[in-house]
């Protein structure tokens, strides 16, 4: 019981900002140092709702990271649409350059996708899973070596 009111907790903060209220989001980056992500706390102002919310998540892991960390996204990337499912799945429309300015590598796949999925799912109460397209089209992995078939859930396990 403990362990639901610490996550149910963790999410107040998120449910209870209303629109243009500041609000403190854990953005996740790969490290540069170890293959793991590592959060990097970001103010952002709240829209108000999830899709919007969502969107401008993804815009700022685009934008990178403030602190030395390597970029969530390969350079070049541009986020061609954002939307929600009823069922919880956001779907993330990324432009080629995802896939073709992508240093390859599987761990920095994992990092990369991973990156965007965590960022989105522990931020935004309403996201559960996350759904890539490349070009506005489904795609069975983004470099060869996971796959994107089905929508992704968050993974603590990569960060420290």
């Amino acid at each position: 019981m403990a362990g639901l009111f610490l996550h149910v907790a963790g999410l107040l903060p998120g449910c209870l900002a209303g629109k243009g209220d500041k609000q403190v989001v854990h953005l996740y980056f790969p490290d540069a140092k170890r293959p793991f992500l590592v959060a990097e706390d970001r103010v952002v102002v709240a829209p108000g709702d999830p899709v919007t919310f969502g969107r401008q998540l993804v815009l700022e892991l685009i934008s990178g990271s403030t602190r030395g960390h390597l970029a969530a996204v390969p350079a070049g990337t541009k986020l061609r649409s954002f939307f929600l499912l009823d069922d919880g799945t956001a779907v993330v429309d990324f432009s080629a350059q995802l896939r073709e300015n992508h240093p390859g590598s599987c761990r920095r796949e994992q990092l990369t996708l991973f990156s965007v999925v965590n960022s989105l799912v522990l931020n935004v109460p309403e996201i559960d899973r996350v759904k890539f397209l490349v070009d506005s089209a489904e795609t069975k992995a983004l470099t060869g070596h996971l796959p994107l078939e089905f929508p992704l859930t968050a993974d603590m396990l990569l960060t420290r």
